[in-house]
Parts: structure tokens; sequence; C-alpha cells
């Protein structure tokens, strides 16, 4: 297994907790671990902007961050952001609990599929059917939450997950919620 997929086997075991923590201790301690999530991370961004070492921070950047970040943390800032956007928006557990799922699952399986994946978007050269497909069926796993929803749910992660030059851990749980919001 090399960085990539380790990086999204993360990516997905961090989206189960989130899901955990949501059905088990509700959409408030959700919140707030999602809250306190961002703060902490942003002030650990900032330290090692500002150069301070943090053994453990280096040792995350080291297995799981990825080479030409716009900022360290980057991509982890971008997925409390998704998460927080998703549960401050809707309050039906089921619908959070989608698009969480949509955002650690079937981002990080999208991810690991399509980085193998032969034919490229048209609209994006970084991406694959492949990836897209796999995000829309490992996506489908949403009806557990919102039954018949969940197709057109995926369908909105698949699309919102190629987007070129956003970063996904936004634009799907953005789309997502919004969909939800406009006919959930």
């Amino acid at each position: 297994m090399d960085r990539e997929d380790s990086r999204q086997l993360f990516h997905m075991a961090i989206g189960v907790c989130a899901i955990a923590v949501l059905l088990f201790l509700g959409r408030g301690f959700l919140l707030a671990g999602v809250f306190f999530t961002i703060i902490i991370g942003t002030l650990l961004m900032n330290m090692r902007l500002l150069g301070t070492k943090i053994a453990l921070v280096q040792w995350f950047e080291e297995r799981f961050e990825r080479k030409h970040v716009p900022l360290p943390g980057w991509g982890s800032a971008c997925y409390a952001t998704g998460a927080l956007v998703a549960a401050s928006f809707l309050t039906d557990t089921g619908q959070i609990a989608a698009v969480l799922l949509m955002l650690g699952i079937g981002d990080g399986i999208s991810t690991m599929i399509g980085r193998r994946g032969k034919i490229r978007l048209p609209y994006n050269e970084k991406k694959t059917i492949e990836g897209m497909l796999a995000m829309f069926i490992s996506s489908l796993a949403a009806w557990y939450f919102i039954g018949d929803l969940a197709v057109p749910l995926a369908l909105v992660a698949a699309l919102a997950e190629s987007i070129p030059r956003l970063d996904d851990n936004l634009t799907v749980p953005i789309a997502c919620t919004a969909l939800l919001l406009v006919i959930g």
C-alpha cells in the first residue's frame, strides 16, 4: 500500500468516526467536535507556518499530507469545513450521515479506484471515469440512511467530486447539502 492509499484509508476512517459520533452522540456533539477540530487545526497550521515543530503534526504530515498543498493541513481543513457545512445546515440525522458517508467513504474509494483508472474525464484530466463511477456506486450506501434520495444525491456527489480546481472535500458536502435542502 502506498502513501495515497494510506491517506485515503485514514480519510475513510475519519468519515466512519464522524458518522458514529453523529449516530451515537448526536448532531450537537458532531458540531462541537468538528468546530473544535477546525479551531485546533487552524492553530496547529499557524504554528507550523511560523516554524514550530510539533512531533505529532510532523508524524501526520509525513504519512498523510500530499505534496504541493497550498498550506499544511489544507485537505484536513477542507474536510472538517465540509463536515461542518452538512452538520450546520441539515437537521435530519440520516441526511447528515448520508453526506458524511459520501464525503468520507465515497470520496476515499473514488480516489483509490480513480487513480488506477485509464479513462480520463474530458473536463478534468486529473480524474477518471472509473473514479467517478466508484464515487457514485459507493455513495449509494447512503440508501441505508435516506432511502431513494441516495440515488440523486450519489449522482450529485460524483459530479461535485469531479469538478476541476476545487477541493472535493468542500464541493461534495456543499453540493449534497444544497440538494438535500432543496429536495429533502
